[in-house]
């Protein structure tokens, strides 16, 4: 998949990279892209408890952690 970023998102991602925060431009991205769904998963956990869900914010923060550490510790496929 290719995708065009924005001026300002492309300044970021340069920017990052060049101070050495990130070693390449698609580990910039993966970042930002993996922050972007924590913030989703926040936003959702957030509804949910303020729904009266049958779990509490921190048992469903708890699930949701250990299913992100499985996920980063799973192989990657090129």
């Amino acid at each position: 998949m290719k995708v065009e970023l924005t001026p300002d998102a492309a300044q970021w991602v340069d920017a990052a990279v060049e101070s050495g925060r990130f070693p390449t431009p698609e580990d910039a991205v993966r970042y930002a892209i993996n922050r972007a769904k924590r913030a989703e998963l926040r936003d959702m956990l957030t509804a949910s408890e303020a729904e009266g869900g049958a779990f509490s914010g921190d048992e469903a923060r708890q699930y949701v952690r250990a299913h992100l550490d499985k996920l980063a510790q799973a192989p990657k496929v090129s």
